[in-house]
This record gives structure tokens, sequence and C-alpha cells, in this order.
């Protein structure tokens, strides 16, 4: 049986969309991101064989990673820094990190973009 895990974080970045007939001028968001991990919880004699990972280590190295984005402007980042783009990119720089199922990437409200492991 699997079991998804998830924590969430929150940002602001800077960020202009060349081209967009709107988001063409330097604006701001206020993000939450959603990190979700699935895995296996085998029975054993601690608490670390009874967790998929544990709440605050996954915290730790997924807002080491989040964190680079905080309070910048994307456009240093990413040719296009569109939520797309961006949740793709924690994807990929937390697959390593820890057993990523999904990342839903929140921009502003109302509005995400949700990557999955395949």
């Amino acid at each position: 049986m699997k079991t998804k895990l998830g924590v969430e974080f929150e940002i602001d970045f800077a960020h202009t969309l060349r081209g967009h007939p709107k988001c063409g001028k330097p604006h701001g968001h206020t993000s939450r991101i959603i990190v979700e991990v699935e895995g296996d919880v085998k029975q054993g004699d601690s608490y670390q064989d009874n967790m998929v990972i544990e709440f605050d280590q996954m915290k730790k190295t997924c807002w080491e990673t989040i964190s680079e984005l905080d309070h910048r402007d994307l456009n240093e980042l990413f040719d296009f820094p569109t939520s797309e783009n961006i949740a793709a990119w924690i994807f990929e720089n937390l697959k390593d990190k820890v057993p990523v199922s999904s990342i839903k990437f929140f921009e502003g409200t109302n509005k995400y973009c949700e990557i999955t492991k395949d």
C-alpha cells in the first residue's frame, strides 16, 4: 500500500512574461507550493520504520530548494517563468532528494499547475 504525505510552502516572487499582453510588465505574486511524497510504510521497531519520511526532514530538504525562488526576480533563473516551468524546476530539483510524487504550484489564488511523477 502506498502512502502520500504533503507539506506546504509560501514564497513571494517577481517576474515578467515577455510578449504576454497582461503579464508582460514586471509584477509580483505570492505563491503556495504543495510538495507531495509517496512511498511504502514498513512496520518496524523504530519510528523511522513506520514513516515514508519524517515531516521535519521533508520540510527542511524541500525548503533548501524552494527558498532559491523566494523573494527573487524569477527572470534571473528562467527564460519564461511560467507556473509550468517553475513547478517543473521544483520537481526536477527535489526528485533526487525526497520521494516526490507531485508538485502543486499556485500562482496567486485560484490558479495552479500540478506536475506529477510519471
